[in-house]
């Protein structure tokens, strides 16, 4: 960086700050903002020199301006500037204004205090706030910042109006902190435009209009038409769908002219080198045109270009490049090392506090086969997992079971960010689409999940299944599920002959077992349902351990 190579130089100007380069593209020109506290040490011919030497790092035909400010701050001009910096770079945090701010000066060195109420405060905690501002002032001043967030004591009569506020900011959080999710491409052919680089987005993770994005998938319902109102002008227009949804791609392709009067209308030239840039535009029509033309229903391809809000105020991408890949759903060359998070974000765990009943005469149980280990019995509602970019789940439990007692109990429905048939959620777990739109998306409760079940060996049916579809979402935010499993009919067999239970149960049945134990139930494809009822059942076995 152009500031570390100036610290070099300048060993006692270690104060110097680069504030901010602008690139202007379209003038050829770079303007860049430099700080530093005025004194007699930094007088003009040192600034002449320093401003040589950014001249001399700028690209060949380009432009360099250079501007020094006075790196000084006061308690008012400080707050000012970061309540600024959090509009442009922390929408989310937007309640956070001048007067939940206070500054205190000291020297060279800057206190910060930002009082917030107990959510916002936990959103902080949660993210990586105080690490980002820290980081944007190391390179932005010479003053140490030093930042504190406390908690701001509540009135009771304004508990009603924060509860409310609360709700609001929880539907906001929903939204801006949605990670983005991407696929990873290699083998890229292109068949127009510019070469593409960068990883698409999930075309379901699009909500506005944007200047430039990637994206892939797979190509139906392709046509090509010429325009009506341009002879030169060739659309082709063609659905492009990637599991989580799909959206109308325009591609359109300007031909140049190679009618050789024409050209030498157009450019005074003579008759044989008009015939010469004709057939040479005529070559670069035909390669635009044979690339176009070949593209075909069911391929994959990776397109880039910009997302404008078409006539039926739909989105739509008019594409600029267009290029044939093969698709993966994540870099198999990726790590993954992201620890569970401290808190819950979305979703939290319902804890179990049975009653029992002592008996007058003392029982001492014995020690069974899942004692000092943590499970959990996983099981989910979906529509398969045969493809985990098309298959959906819409619901999701999971319920630990430590030392034969039944603990925590996660459960959430969750939003399919598609359209399900209506019998087939109705016939699982009871409620519609119209409702499942208001819950969570996976990848939002990914986190929480991973959270939950972190060090447990997981319990169920077709989990190699269901863990594949999990790490499909959870890659994108660095977690991946490598839990431990068992296949649930076998362990509960397992389980029995090490019990004093010994009636012939069919154990691939959660009903029959239930019966068999005496164990409350009703006969559902529910998740909620089956995952509580294995979990009482493996709590019923193990604590009649022979």
């Amino acid at each position: 960086m152009i500031i570390d190579q100036l610290h070099q130089l300048y060993p006692n100007l270690i104060d110097l700050r680069m504030r901010e380069i602008r690139v202007d593209r379209m003038q050829r020109k770079v303007t860049c903002n430099l700080s530093y506290p005025f004194s007699p040490v930094f007088d003009e011919n040192v600034k002449y020199q320093i401003t040589d030497f950014i001249r001399r790092q700028m690209p060949a035909g380009y432009s360099c301006q250079v501007k020094f400010a006075d790196d000084t701050f006061t308690e008012s001009s400080f707050s000012r500037n970061l309540v600024d910096y959090l509009r442009e770079c922390f929408p989310i945090f937007s309640n956070i204004t001048r007067n939940n701010i206070k500054v205190h000066i000291l020297g060279r060195n800057i206190t910060v205090e930002i009082t917030v109420d107990a959510f916002t405060k936990q959103n902080i905690e949660s993210s990586d706030f105080v690490q980002k501002i820290s980081e944007h002032y190391a390179e932005y001043t010479c003053y140490t910042v030093s930042l504190l967030i406390s908690e701001e004591e509540i009135d009771d009569h304004r508990a009603g109006v924060k509860e409310q506020e609360k709700l609001v900011q929880l539907a906001i959080n929903k939204e801006l902190l949605r990670p983005s999710r991407y696929f990873h491409i290699d083998s890229v052919h292109m068949l127009y435009g510019k070469n593409i680089t960068g990883m698409p987005m999930y075309i379901t993770d699009l909500r506005n209009p944007l200047d430039s994005c990637i994206l892939c998938g797979k190509v139906s319902n392709k046509r090509c038409r010429r325009s009506k109102t341009n002879a030169l002008l060739q659309i082709a227009s063609f659905s492009l769908g990637d599991g989580t949804s799909s959206i109308q791609c325009v591609v359109f392709v300007r031909l140049q002219v190679t009618d050789v009067q024409a050209i030498m209308d157009q450019t005074g030239q003579g008759e044989a080198e008009a015939k010469t840039l004709a057939e040479k535009r005529q070559l670069s029509n035909d390669k635009k045109l044979k690339g176009l033309f070949w593209l075909a229903d069911g391929m994959s391809v990776v397109v880039r270009g910009k997302l404008v809000m078409g006539q039926r105020g739909m989105l739509e991408m008019h594409v600029y490049d267009l290029g044939t890949c093969r698709i993966s759903p994540v870099d198999p060359a990726r790590e993954f090392n992201r620890e569970p998070s401290t808190d819950y974000l979305l979703i939290q765990p319902e804890r179990f506090s049975e009653y029992r009943q002592e008996n007058f005469v003392e029982q001492v149980r014995k020690e069974s086969m899942i004692d000092g280990k943590k499970y959990a019995v996983l099981h989910v509602n979906g529509t398969g997992f045969i493809s985990v970019a098309e298959d959906k789940i819409f619901a999701v439990c999971a319920t630990k079971v430590y030392n034969g007692n039944m603990t925590e109990r996660f459960f959430t429905y969750v939003n399919p960010e598609r359209h399900i048939r209506e019998e087939r959620i109705l016939s699982q777990c009871k409620t519609e689409n119209a409702q499942l739109i208001f819950h969570p998306t996976l990848t939002e409760i990914i986190g929480d999940l991973y959270k939950f079940l972190h060090g447990c060996i997981l319990v169920g049916n077709d989990l190699e299944q269901i863990i594949r579809l999990l790490n499909y979402y959870a890659a994108p935010l660095n977690y991946q599920f490598t839990n431990e499993t068992v296949e649930q009919t076998d362990f509960l067999e397992t389980l029995a002959s090490n019990s004093t239970f010994d009636t012939h149960v069919n154990y691939s049945k959660p009903d029959d077992i239930a019966k068999k134990c005496k164990i409350p139930y009703q006969k559902s494809a529910f998740c909620f349902d089956n995952s509580t009822l294995i979990a009482r059942c493996m709590c019923f076995l193990a604590n009649r351990a022979k």
